[in-house]
């Protein structure tokens, strides 16, 4: 015994056009993307201080800028993290002027310079000093000397800020 439908359907057989709605995907990406440029701006921490080093704190409203790294620890001089000279050598010094710090100094801006003249990348001669806040003024003083010494004229220095 067969069984047999008592009316068939028919099926049409029409290709259709399947289309995947792209406008709302679109809103949806482009709130992410506002988000995540909002997030991570350019204005986030620029330096990180070093760990062996307890900045001092301040009101300060400007933003850090980026330039050379000079870092003053109560044991070395560093320049972009590299160990230049021990403090202690510094302060045992007559001389105002700290020479391997400036040697130093002086090679990263003559390499600016060199790219200021092949590339037209102005070099702006800024540098980030970083002082443990225990630090002599006087070594201070000398590190700032030698910095506008060694083509830094523009220099900042680090701290923490406040929380009003």
């Amino acid at each position: 015994m067969a069984f047999i439908p008592s009316h068939r359907k028919k099926h049409r057989h029409e290709k259709r056009e399947v289309r995947l709605q792209l406008t709302s995907m679109m809103d949806m990406f482009t709130i992410i993307l506002v988000f995540l440029l909002k997030t991570y701006s350019t204005q986030g921490q620029l330096v990180n201080p070093s760990n062996d080093l307890t900045l001092p704190s301040s009101r300060i409203q400007t933003i850090p800028e980026m330039g050379l790294d000079v870092t003053v620890s109560n044991d070395w001089i560093l320049v972009n993290n590299k160990p230049v000279v021990r403090t202690a050598a510094v302060l045992a010094s007559e001389d105002y002027l700290i020479g391997s710090v400036q040697q130093e100094m002086l090679k990263y801006a003559n390499e600016a310079e060199k790219m200021e003249s092949q590339y037209g990348a102005v070099f702006s001669g800024k540098v980030t000093i970083q002082g443990d806040k225990n630090i002599p003024y006087r070594l201070l003083m000398r590190v700032m000397y030698t910095c506008g010494q060694a083509k830094h004229p523009n220099m900042r220095l680090v701290v923490y800020k406040l929380e009003a």
